[in-house]
C-alpha cells in the first residue's frame, strides 16, 4: 500500500474511534437524563405516599377532584419531560444518521486492481508465469498479485 492510502485508512480509522468514543459520550448523557428522569419520579412517588399518609394521620377530607388536578399536574410534567427526551434522541439519531452517511460517501475503494487487470494476471499464470514476472509486466505489486491468485484458488 502507498503512502497515501495507509494516510487515508489511518485517518478513516481515527474518525471511526471518534465516532465510537463520541457516541459513548452521547449515550452517558442520555443515561444520565433517564436517571434524573427515575429521580423525579422516585420523587414524586415519595410526595404522593406523604400526601397519603397525611390524608390518613391527620383525618382530612380532601375531595377526590383535588387529588386528580394533583395527578395530572404530574402526569402532564412528566410528559414534558419525555417529548424532550424524545425529541433529544431524535437529534441524536438523526446526527449520527448523518454521519454514517458522510463517512459511507468518504469511503474508497484501496484496491488498485480492476477486472481487466485480474483477468490479464490469471492468463498469465495459466501460461505458467511466475507471480514475480505477471508483476513486472503488469506493474502490479507482487502481492496483490498474488492475493488475486489465491482468490481465484489457482
Amino acid at each position: 500500500m502507498g503512502k497515501i492510502e495507509i494516510i487515508m485508512f489511518l485517518g478513516l480509522s481515527g474518525f471511526i474511534l471518534f465516532l465510537f468514543f463520541y457516541m459513548l459520550k452521547r449515550d452517558k448523557v442520555v443515561d444520565s437524563k433517564m436517571a434524573a428522569l427515575e429521580l423525579a419520579l422516585e420523587d414524586l412517588n415519595q410526595e404522593l405516599f406523604k400526601i397519603k399518609k397525611d390524608l390518613k394521620n391527620n383525618n382530612t377530607q380532601k375531595t377526590l377532584e383535588e387529588m386528580e388536578s394533583v395527578i395530572e399536574k404530574l402526569i402532564i410534567n412528566v410528559k414534558k419531560m419525555e417529548e424532550k427526551n424524545i425529541k433529544y434522541i431524535k437529534e441524536l439519531e438523526n446526527k449520527l444518521f448523518s454521519v454514517e452517511h458522510s463517512v459511507k460517501s468518504k469511503m474508497v475503494d484501496f484496491s488498485n486492481i480492476n477486472k481487466t487487470d485480474e483477468q490479464k494476471i490469471i492468463n498469465l499464470y495459466k501460461n505458467g508465469y511466475s507471480i514475480e514476472d505477471i508483476s513486472r509486466e503488469l506493474r502490479i505489486p507482487a502481492g496483490e498479485v498474488e492475493l488475486v491468485i489465491k482468490f481465484q484458488s489457482l
